[in-house]
């Protein structure tokens, strides 16, 4: 029982390892996620992408500008049309719920 306590750590540590390893993969998804406020994507997009911004992609800028076509526009095809098929990841449940028509 004692060698799994110690062993627990260990693990849950190398499966976060793992994860934050596939995340910084994917920058265009760490920026959207960076956009959204999220503290442990943004803190990976800092230290891994943020130098590599204006070749994202999807950049928070980019989630900025479909931000606000989504409020003046609330079409989702319209956003997908314009700025490309993973935009819908820059926005949270309630932004879509709040804004799409």
């Amino acid at each position: 029982m004692k060698i799994l306590i110690l062993l627990l750590p260990l693990f849950l540590f190398s499966c976060t390892s793992e994860n934050e390893e596939k995340m910084i993969k994917d920058c265009d998804g760490l920026a959207m996620l960076y956009y959204r406020g999220l503290p442990v994507p943004s803190k990976l997009y800092k230290k891994h992408c943020q130098e590599k911004e204006k070749s994202l992609e999807y950049n928070p800028e980019k989630c900025k500008r479909a931000m606000g076509d989504l409020m003046m526009n609330g079409s989702e095809t319209r956003l997908k049309k314009m700025f490309g098929g993973r935009i819908m990841e820059c926005f949270n449940k309630v932004d879509l719920e709040r804004f799409i028509k």
